[in-house]
């Protein structure tokens, strides 16, 4: 699916909910984390640490996490990224919703989402990296 191995299987919303606060309690470093981490993360949506442990064991059944066992404990990993997670399903959504007309999304997106003049700059400044990127490889002889 759009990047990510076949060996994950799809995740129910709730089941996303705790992917989302792994990589939460991982932070930018991806380092593996407990179950009491990850507990932390959901409190205040009211999950239980019983609930939790069992979608970590869900996770790691359908591909999203790697378990280890740490003394008494066990770590949990992702297999996946954030970033790579969230290419996947805005891809997914893309093509589902917009037939893979991009510039429809930008255009719902944009009308719709009151971003503020400094967002959208931010936006602009992206798709004219990328533009000049694509400008750069298409202009690249391998034969010179």
């Amino acid at each position: 699916m759009y990047g990510i191995p076949s060996s994950c299987k799809p995740l129910s919303a709730a089941e996303e909910q705790v992917l989302l606060a792994v990589w939460e309690a991982a932070g930018s470093a991806a380092r593996p984390v407990t179950r009491r981490q990850v507990s932390g993360c959901l409190a205040d949506k009211g999950w239980a640490e019983g609930t939790v442990l069992t979608f970590l064991t869900r996770l790691e059944a359908k591909g999203w996490l790697r378990a280890a066992k740490e003394a008494n404990r066990n770590l949990y990993a992702p297999t996946v990224t954030k970033r790579a997670y969230g290419v996947a399903c805005m891809r997914q959504r893309l093509d589902t919703l917009f037939g893979g007309d991009l510039a429809a999304a930008v255009r719902a997106l944009v009308s719709e989402c009151a971003a503020s003049p400094a967002q959208l700059e931010r936006a602009a400044a992206e798709i004219e990296a990328k533009r000049a990127e694509a400008e750069e490889y298409d202009s690249y002889d391998a034969f010179f």
